[in-house]
């Protein structure tokens, strides 16, 4: 046993004149969107382009976000402004607003995708793209339906301008209101008397 160990010991000598041992070497990870880019930042595992999971089962990370998020956004403005949905219809003023919002936050922050969710508030990147694919499936439907129509005949009129200190009882107030609540005062009196 000793004689192994001193052959082997006197072996180490050797193999290391033989076998020069190198560290291993750091090599700096590009991408094609950085080609422009003079200086290369540091990659952080989990965060922006280091980023290896989503954390949500079934949602993988989307490398290339800023392109897929402004291709599905824009692609839903435009499906709109080709279809025949009116201008005025409330489902077109909402997702246009919303596709707008995302847009620029995302053209705001190109190299940012944690300031991206920030600013809308409305999940990761992922969940964001995964979001617009969803509404491009809803905006199809409602354009194969032509469900503006549908929400135009059945429209209800509210008042948003109301004012919660108007008195229902006084002079400018609703008539039939005041009578209504007058019978509702007039019909607890009876109930608790009896």
């Amino acid at each position: 046993m000793n004689a192994l160990r001193l052959l082997r010991g006197a072996c180490r000598p050797a193999l290391a004149s033989r076998f020069r041992i190198v560290a291993p070497r750091t090599v700096p990870v590009r991408f094609f969107s950085d080609a422009s880019s003079t200086q290369s930042k540091p990659i952080i595992p989990g965060i922006g382009k280091g980023k290896t999971s989503t954390g949500i089962v079934g949602l993988k990370v989307e490398p290339d976000w800023y392109n897929v998020m402004l291709n599905r956004f824009q692609a839903l403005l435009d499906k709109m402004e080709a279809s025949d949905m009116p201008e005025t219809a409330q489902y077109r003023i909402d997702v246009t607003k919303w596709c707008n919002f995302v847009i620029r936050a995302v053209k705001s922050n190109p190299e940012d995708p944690e300031a991206v969710e920030e600013t809308v508030q409305m999940g990761q990147v992922e969940e964001l793209i995964e979001m617009a694919e969803d509404e491009m499936i809803a905006l199809d439907t409602y354009l194969r339906t032509r469900m503006w129509e549908l929400v135009e005949a059945t429209n209800t009129v509210y008042d948003f301008e109301h004012d919660p200190m108007k008195d229902p009882m006084g002079k400018d107030g609703d008539p039939d209101l005041a009578e209504a609540i007058r019978r509702g005062v007039d019909a607890m009196k009876t109930q608790k008397e009896n």
